[in-house]
This record gives structure tokens, C-alpha cells and sequence, in this order.
């Protein structure tokens, strides 16, 4: 198979969905994924078939299982250059919600990242279990605390017991988490376990707003494990090609959502 099918491969939504609970999980099945994504076994079947084909997973009886090839890895390595523009201009409109002398929670993902890059003339105090937030070249007046803990390369995060002692006594005006999936009926969910615990401890934390920060591949999916329901939180902010009518049931879970155009400008809908 060509360079170009297997960037076809890894584009569709679905494939790529099931290629990271795979790298998160080790395994798969067919049965659960039909479940995830409300479709039939046949058509995950061909799913994993194609997938394999790509030489991307391994087929078993009933699923799938990480293969030998190193290039499941190196895709999520890579992750940081899906949904680019989409992933800045979510960041620039949350950079502009930050207000001075704020105190924010960050965690782990690369569209929290974006946001952490537009924070901008304004003296604010971060707190983040995001490893990758030290390569980022800050306003000199933000001020940067990152969690130790355990170090999960995958994500380029910190979790564990250390990490959620260092939360302990801190809160935050302010709380931006990124989210593998976001559902109406099933709320927010991650496909690290690990990482759960942090993003619940963040919010448990949170005496202002709670903003979630997710371009539209994360809309109406539901990933391995809960962060909190849907009511738990203040705002979604999400890019312009995310779909309307899923913008109007998140709206109608009680959730402020704000759909922004490629300037970080919100969208009159």
C-alpha cells in the first residue's frame, strides 16, 4: 500500500478512533467497538480489515491487537499536526476568555496547548500536568507550574499520586481540558485511565468556569473512560465545521458552546 492510502487509512474518523483505543488498550473487539460507535460488527469487521491491511493492527478472533510494526506509534506521535488550524483558533478564543491574575488548570492534549500559546499581556498563574507546556515560548508575565508525577510519553503528561498531591491544595479561577469525547447522554471521556483522576481532580478544584476545549473529531464520541457528565462543566468552545444540530443538543444539555471560525471568532449559530 502507497504513502497516499495509508494517509487515507488514518484520515477517516472511525479508523482512527479505533487505532487509539487500540494504542491505549493493547486490544480490541468487535462487539465493543460496535457498541462505541453505534454501528454494526460487520462494519467494523471490514474496519479492522482494512486496518490490518495497512499493516496498523493485528486481526484476531472476535478484535484486534497492537502488531509489530512501529507505525501505530509513530502516528500518535504526530497527533499534534491533526486539526492544526482548527486546534489555534479554538486556543486564541480561549486565550482571550483568560482574564489578569487568573489562576488556571491545563491539562494534558494538544488543543490545550493552543490555548496556553494565546495567553497573552496578561499576568496569569498556570498550573498543568502537560509536560509539552515547557517547550512553548510563553508571555514573559504568565507564570508556569507543571505537576511532577508520573510521565506518560504517549501524551506527554504527568499523572499519578504526585501529581494529583501537588492539586491538592491549589484552585483555580479558571479550569481548560482537553477531551478525547464528547457526548450529549454519556458526558466527557478520555481513553487514558490515568489521566482521568487528574482531569476529575481539576474540576473538583475549579471555584470559576469550566471550559473544554475540543475541535469537532471529539464531537458526539465516547471514549473508554468518564471525566464527569455533561452538566459538570461551563463551556465547549469548538471549531467552525462542527456540525449544528450536535452544537444545539450540547446547548440544550444545559452547556454553553461556542463554534469559532479559523480567526478564533465565535460564529453567530
Amino acid at each position: 500500500m502507497g504513502e497516499g492510502s495509508q494517509r487515507h487509512e488514518i484520515s477517516n474518523y472511525r479508523h482512527r478512533k479505533i487505532l487509539e483505543t487500540l494504542y491505549e488498550q493493547g486490544s480490541v473487539t468487535s462487539e465493543a467497538l460496535a457498541t462505541v460507535f453505534g454501528v454494526s460488527r460487520i462494519t467494523i469487521r471490514r474496519d479492522l480489515d482494512s486496518l490490518a491491511s495497512a499493516k496498523l493492527l493485528e486481526r484476531t478472533h472476535g478484535g484486534a491487537v497492537i502488531g509489530t510494526s512501529p507505525r501505530l506509534e509513530s502516528i500518535f506521535d504526530e497527533k499534534d499536526t491533526l486539526f492544526k488550524r482548527e486546534k489555534r483558533a479554538i486556543g486564541r478564543y480561549i486565550g482571550s476568555l483568560v482574564e489578569e491574575n487568573d489562576t488556571v488548570f491545563l491539562n494534558a492534549g494538544s488543543t490545550t496547548l493552543e490555548a496556553l500559546r494565546h495567553f497573552k499581556d496578561k499576568k496569569v498563574k498556570v498550573v498543568t500536568n502537560n509536560a509539552a507546556s515547557i517547550t512553548v515560548d510563553l508571555d514573559p508575565v504568565v507564570e508556569l507550574l507543571v505537576l511532577g508525577g508520573e510521565y506518560r510519553r504517549e501524551s506527554q503528561s504527568y499523572f499519578g499520586d504526585l501529581t494529583l498531591l501537588g492539586l491538592k491544595s491549589i484552585y483555580s479561577s479558571v479550569t481548560i481540558l482537553g477531551i478525547n469525547g464528547i457526548s450529549a447522554r454519556k458526558g466527557l471521556t478520555t481513553a487514558v485511565y490515568q489521566e482521568t483522576s487528574v482531569n476529575r481532580a481539576m474540576i473538583e478544584n475549579s471555584s470559576g468556569k469550566v471550559i473544554v476545549a475540543a475541535d469537532r473529531s471529539k464531537m458526539n464520541c465516547v471514549s473508554s473512560f468518564l471525566t464527569c457528565p455533561i452538566d459538570r462543566i461551563d463551556m465547549i468552545v469548538t471549531d467552525w465545521l462542527c456540525p449544528p444540530a450536535f452544537l444545539e443538543e450540547l446547548r440544550l444539555s444545559g452547556v454553553k458552546v461556542e463554534a469559532v471560525d479559523e480567526e478564533g471568532v465565535p460564529l453567530p449559530y
